[in-house]
């Protein structure tokens, strides 16, 4: 005991030396620094409001309230058990009647009975303190935060009465299980209203408060029970219960509920609003507010918050998600189900939605356009290959792919048909989902620029990089899931909804919300729903994007979607195994994202046409009736901000996009002139193995085209964008035999075949062309015609062309095509 004494002794002898070098002046000068903790927000006990604008009345109008009469959060202080109120006193703060704030009597205290026996029964802050700390988040162990936590509960003490400060504590403080508050963990422990909890139930919860995890009571039921004596001995200690009542809670059993059986703090109508509130929450709390005062002010403050829907939307999604005869049949016991966001693209305004179908009356039920990720198919391939293509001058429409079998890393993709159309267009390419083309693009984009681009550019924040599951590493970087949609945990609905925005609106993608704004109970606006924004890639890119995806609601998979006398562009999407059916669309007026499948994910059969296309015609068709014919308008030359090479400060081309340490791609903007008008010529396009990494040759599979300032050398190294000397050594140059493939058809060529190409090292087909060759437009049935066989192959000879297997590798330097020149990617 001696020794601890000494223990004891040397820590208050520290303690008051290092108050001492502080000083009074620097404890006053981080005392100030702290705002004051106003309680006021939370005295408000009024019903919120969520209003909906109303087209036919031209006003905003009652859309749904949010109460919570019958089961309350929060207890008034004249509703809390007086045994609750001596509970948590006796364990946590018994000197809380008399102290101001501050009690250095209980920090010492607590110090030396850790030091004696390491007991864990008292803690060092008052209850005052610990309600700063909950309401303003900040629990560092720091001596700077403690002082200022020491000046704010003084500062509470002199505006709150003890009654004030206890309701706000016992209303916030954190007991496990996501409880946050004496009445929120009494319906979860006990499923009772704290006004019928007994002295043993209340002892229990009040143990809880210290560590909640360690002392919690399902999880830790020994550790709980062994809390709850020491609870109750202070109780008997300090006079707030008699011997008998002591004997007869401790001898009491609990029973705790295993399950949640709390009831709903309140019902909403629809998915809709279920949405805004969870933003609204968020944003209160993104906005300064602690957890449990955003929710008082929610559910009691008064609030009126004026939703983003839009009612003729709304019940137009309503209308057509409540009838099943607009949905295929079900098969077995699980309801097929739907999900669907639209949007106003130039507000980023969600103006309807719905979250799945079949009854909704639950509290918070499962949204699946906004909690749920399913892989997105070919309705990805606009966002992670097309968009990054165009915007950094890979490809243009009428750039020519050729369609044909490839294999990169022992990988085989086909397309959906399991045949070869040998050369089409890019814009036929994307209006038919053709893979193969859409592969060859991204590896001439690249996985990295495409990944950026997709997370980036177009906010997909589903997108993983690396992660374990089930002891196996699975990447979104890879060809399969950027180029074919294979992601690993999928993207939502409202993701979808989100990125396709962009293409109606110049480029300019925006933050999706669905609250316009939130006023207080008096009127005053705290919070507006307008979210951020950034250019997602530049306008002349949108329209050519709007104009491929036109071309799919027009002769594509997308035929049947075309809204009349409305412009519409749009893009399906079907996964691997048809367990998820997707179509994305818009309009010059909105864009709407349609998902069907089931919830535990099964092939969807019986079939013949994606359910999810005509879901969104049949809700689109409700939203566009009497709105005025429209088509798409051009933005190319609206757009203040230009393409700059970050490495040369001229205009970017391709190439500066494909550099090896990223793209250097940067968009400025000249309000004042004095634009650059000569294109870089300081990137150089080189190729890389896929397999290897290192320099290509003509003993490789595929090919990543890339870009460099040069060779590496003594003074220039890759980190510096320089590229490797070192040819891929994993491939020899000449071991495999050539062949012949025709151009139309992807097959062995024939002796008719007018345009051929040589293939070293690829998966060699099994059948030859038989087409009867006449014009290439009229052997591959194209809407667009392909370019003639010179004219795509000269542009294509020397930047994209292979080295001879009997010649050392070459490097080429010649500069990528121009937008406007046509070429042929191989």
């Amino acid at each position: 005991m001696r020794k601890n004494s000494k223990h004891l002794l040397l820590f208050v002898a520290i303690l008051l030396a290092v108050i001492a070098a502080v000083g009074t002046v620097f404890v006053c000068a981080i005392a100030k620094e702290a705002d004051d903790i106003t309680l006021d927000v939370l005295k408000m006990d009024k019903t919120s409001f969520i209003y909906a604008w109303d087209e036919d009345a031209g006003e905003y109008v009652e859309f749904d309230r949010i109460f919570d009469e019958e089961n309350r959060i929060w207890v008034d202080y004249n509703k809390i058990p007086k045994d609750m109120i001596n509970a948590f006193v006796a364990i946590e703060d018994e000197r809380f009647f008399s102290h101001e704030g501050f009690d250095m009597k209980r920090l010492i205290g607590a110090t030396a009975d850790f030091i004696s026996n390491g007991s864990e029964a008292y803690g060092a802050s008052t209850i005052t303190q610990q309600l700063v700390k909950n309401l303003s988040g900040e629990d560092e162990v720091k001596l700077k935060r403690k002082i200022q936590e020491i000046y704010r509960a003084v500062r509470l003490e002199q505006k709150y009465s003890k009654e004030e400060i206890l309701e706000f504590y016992l209303n916030t403080i954190y007991l496990s299980r996501q409880c946050n508050g004496i009445q929120a963990a009494s319906r979860r422990y006990f499923n009772k209203d704290v006004g019928e909890l007994s002295l043993a139930e209340t002892a229990s919860i009040a143990g809880i408060t210290q560590f909640p995890t360690k002392f919690d009571p399902i999880s830790n039921p020994e550790n709980n029970k062994n809390k709850q004596k020491i609870v109750l001995s202070k109780m008997l200690e300090l006079g707030y219960i008699t011997k008998d009542r002591y004997d007869e809670a401790l001898a009491e059993e609990l029973v705790f509920c295993k399950e949640d059986m709390t009831e709903d703090m309140h019902s909403t109508k629809t998915y809709f609003a279920d949405t805004v509130i969870k933003e609204v929450l968020e944003d209160l709390q993104a906005n300064g507010y602690q957890k449990q005062v955003a929710l008082k002010m929610l559910y009691s403050g008064g609030l009126k918050i004026y939703a983003s829907v839009d009612l003729k939307v709304q019940n137009a999604i309503e209308s057509v998600f409540s009838d099943p005869s607009n949905f295929p049949a079900s098969y077995g016991d699980d309801l097929l189900q739907s999900a669907i966001v639209v949007t106003d693209p130039y507000k980023g305004y969600i103006i309807g939605m719905s979250g799945g179908r079949g009854d909704i009356s639950s509290r918070m039920t499962l949204n699946r356009a906004t909690q749920t990720h399913r892989q997105p198919g070919s309705s990805i391939k606009p966002l992670s290959v097309y968009a990054p293509a165009v915007e950094y001058g890979i490809v243009t429409p009428s750039s020519v792919v050729i369609d044909e079998p490839i294999n990169i890393d022992d990988w085989s993709p086909k397309n959906s048909n399991n045949s070869f159309s040998g050369a089409v267009t890019v814009k036929e390419a994307i209006t038919r989902s053709l893979n193969i083309p859409a592969i060859k693009i991204l590896q001439n984009v690249s996985i990295d620029t495409s990944f950026d681009f997709l997370k980036n550019n177009f906010g997909i924040t589903s997108l993983v990089e690396k992660k374990e599951i089930d002891g196996k590493i699975y990447s979104d970087k890879a060809y399969s899931c950027l180029a074919l949609g294979g992601l690993t945990e999928g993207v939502s609905v409202m993701e979808m909804a989100g990125a396709y925005g962009a293409f109606p609106n110049s480029g300019i993608y925006k933050k999706l919300t669905t609250y316009v704004k939130v006023c207080d109970y008096d009127g005053n606006t705290i919070m507006e729903g307008e979210g951020e924004d950034h250019q997602a890639m530049m306008a002349d890119t949108a329209d050519t994007m709007t104009e491929m995806l036109k071309n799919v609601v027009s002769y594509g998979t997308g035929a049947g979607a075309a809204i009349s006398g409305i412009d519409t562009a749009g893009k399906t999407g079907t996964t691997d195994e048809n367990k998820d059916r997707w179509f994305v669309g818009f309009t010059p007026y909105y864009v709407g994202a349609v998902w069907v499948g089931y919830d535990s994910p099964k092939v969807l059969t019986g079939m013949a046409q994606n359910p999810a296309l005509i879901i969104w015609k049949r809700v689109m068709d409700k939203v566009h009736e009497g709105l005025p014919p429209k088509t798409f308008e051009k933005h190319e030359y609206k757009s203040g901000k230009i393409r700059i090479c970050k490495v040369s400060g001229k205009l970017a081309t391709s190439l500066c996009a494909l550099d090896i340490r990223g793209s250097q791609v940067e968009y400025v903007e000249f309000p004042h002139g004095g634009a650059p008008t000569e294109t870089c010529t300081a990137h150089k396009e080189y190729f890389l193995c896929y397999s290897s990494g290192e320099r290509y040759h003509s003993g490789c599979g595929e090919k990543r085209r890339v870009s460099a300032l040069g060779e590496a050398d003594a003074f220039h190294s890759e980190k510096d964008g320089y590229i490797t000397k070192k040819y891929c050594s994993k491939h020899s140059y000449s071991s495999e035999s050539s062949y012949s493939i025709c151009l139309d058809s992807g097959l062995l060529a024939g002796p008719n075949c007018p345009r051929t190409k040589t293939v070293t090292g690829s998966e060699k087909p099994s059948g030859t062309c038989n087409l009867a060759h006449g014009s290439t437009s009229g052997s591959h049935n194209d809407d667009e015609a392909a370019p003639s066989s010179g004219t795509a192959t000269g542009s294509h000879s020397s930047s994209l062309g292979q080295p001879s297997a009997s010649q050392p590798p070459q490097k080429s330097s010649q500069p990528s095509a121009s937008p406007d020149v046509e070429i042929l990617i191989e």
